[in-house]
């Protein structure tokens, strides 16, 4: 049941008809409802499917019971203990076998690892992080632990965010699902603008992108270095609004029933420095990283004496900046293992983005002394819009090897690009062969536009839809229908899935 079919509309408005109508159980039937919808979604048969949420959701609620209960030893025991449950089904189903597989390459190790190679659990790694979280803050008492076994189940398998985020706080999702929800059609209007705003961004410009991205990346061997470039800032157009537009979606969905999300994305292309870029993009799942294992692990003592002992031997500087390295290098492990396990995502999500960070930080002084200098103008809009593109390309790198596929393959492309810095495929010619029409060029260029005005909203603490609400009604009516309409006509339907329901 993908988020872009027929029978995902029927399931969600059966759904909102139960809720409202059986005001009731609300809660109840939103439990039924993602339980459903999780089960049918992935490929595991729905046996196997049962024992892992059942697994996940009893490991979880009686956990944070337990902790609760618990003090001294026990308390960091029972933690301990939930965590890694949890871990271990992630672990088993997601990054074994890739894991093994990259070790045994590079140790040139005979072992068939093909028994650890299980069908995809969707959604695993997003709905594992919540309830560990949610346990956590049960530990570290920032919340009490819910006696009420569906709301648990609930929060940790709400369907809108189960496939793909947004990561969830326990805080924040318990009072909206517990409450009882009004029929409210300003809600639905809203949801299913913002629904349709996710379906133009995925079918009509996303999917337009990827046929780019797909032909270039599959055949670069034909193409010069400003080809891979230029498909490298297609993939860029293409993985932001097949992302943000499932949250978009999920979002709307959501708010049909009163929910919530917390939002993933901030103008990510607005940055103007590399740690800015991070913070705008896939904002959930950063900050989940940095408060339940980053700033953890850079106020223990360990790293704290490491610290002490750094400042003693190279000097104050040092000795601020080591423990916050080394957090961040643990941060980025882990967040590359999050990505899939492989060598070239640990290169792409972790490597690079984590060398970048180090770097920009430790050159600070250096770039303040060119400014200076140079008596350069930092209010300044080209300032400013140099700075944004220099950190678009920076990022793109993380991203060329993601659509090399593979740490090897990223080498040879990275080889023949300049060794082909000036070899020239005419513009008309390309786009024949990569099958794009002149109304494809223009849907993109459209799309382009779009986006941006609406993420200059975003950027500027608004929002598209908080602009088009101070529009005349007929005005606002018009742009709404020309957008579905161009999502009926122009949508590219069952082109690709969403790119991150692999995570």
């Amino acid at each position: 049941m993908s988020l872009t079919s027929f029978s995902f509309f029927v399931f969600l408005l059966i759904t909102i008809i139960s809720f409202y109508v059986i005001s009731p159980a609300q809660k109840y039937i939103l439990l039924i409802a993602s339980l459903y919808f999780y089960i049918n979604v992935s490929p595991i048969s729905k046996m196997k499917m049962g024992l892992i949420i059942f697994f996940v959701g009893m490991v979880t609620y009686v956990g944070a019971i337990l902790i609760e209960k618990a003090n001294g030893v026990w308390k960091n025991l029972i933690l301990s203990g939930s965590v890694l449950s949890l871990v271990l089904v992630l672990f088993i189903f997601k990054y074994a076998y890739n894991v093994f597989f990259m070790f045994a390459e590079v140790f040139h190790s005979p072992a068939n690892f093909s028994w650890l190679k299980f069908l995809t659990v969707i959604g695993i790694s997003y709905y594992a992080l919540s309830a560990i979280g949610y346990m956590v803050d049960v530990f570290w008492g920032n919340e009490k632990a819910d006696r009420n076994i569906a709301e648990v189940f609930l929060f940790i398998f709400y369907f809108p965010q189960l496939i793909s985020g947004p990561l969830t706080r326990f805080g924040m999702m318990r009072p909206q699902i517990t409450e009882r929800r009004k029929f409210d059609l300003n809600n639905i209007f809203l949801g299913m603008r913002r629904m349709a705003w996710g379906y133009f961004k995925k079918l009509v410009i996303s999917e337009r992108f990827a046929v780019v991205v797909t032909a270039i990346y599959g055949n670069y061997s034909e193409y010069s270095f400003v080809g891979i470039i230029g498909a490298t800032l297609c993939y860029a157009v293409q993985l932001y609004t097949d992302f943000s537009g499932c949250m978009d979606i999920i979002m709307g969905a959501s708010l049909m029933f009163g929910i919530k999300l917390p939002e993933n994305f901030n103008a990510p292309f607005f940055s103007e420095t590399i740690q800015e870029f991070w913070q705008r993009w896939h904002i959930t799942l950063g900050t989940w990283f940095k408060d339940y294992l980053m700033f953890p692990l850079q106020k223990s003592k360990k790293i704290q004496l490491i610290g002490k002992w750094a400042k003693k031997k190279f000097g104050k500087k040092v000795g601020r900046k080591v423990p916050f390295y080394i957090s961040m290098l643990v941060l980025w492990f882990l967040i590359g293992l999050w990505h899939g396990g492989t060598g070239y995502y640990f290169i792409a999500s972790a490597g690079i983005p984590c060398v970048l960070l180090i770097l920009s930080d430790l050159c600070q002084p250096f770039f303040h002394l060119i400014v200076s200098k140079f008596h350069m103008n930092t209010k300044c809009i080209s300032w400013r819009w140099f700075r944004r593109i220099r950190t678009l390309l920076l990022i793109c790198i993380c991203w060329m090897v993601v659509c090399s596929n593979g740490t090897r393959r990223f080498a040879v492309l990275l080889k023949h690009a300049f060794s082909n810095l000036w070899n020239y495929t005419s513009f008309n010619s390309a786009l024949g062969v990569i099958g794009l029409t002149s109304l494809d060029l223009l849907l993109m260029v459209i799309g382009i536009c779009m986006l941006y005005l609406s993420d200059l909203c975003t950027y500027k603490g608004s929002s598209i839809f908080e602009v088009m609400d101070k529009q005349n009604y007929l005005f606002k009516i018009i742009l709404i229908y020309t957008e579905v309409i161009m999502i009926l006509m122009y949508g590219m339907v069952g082109s690709s899935p969403f790119i991150y329901f692999q995570f």
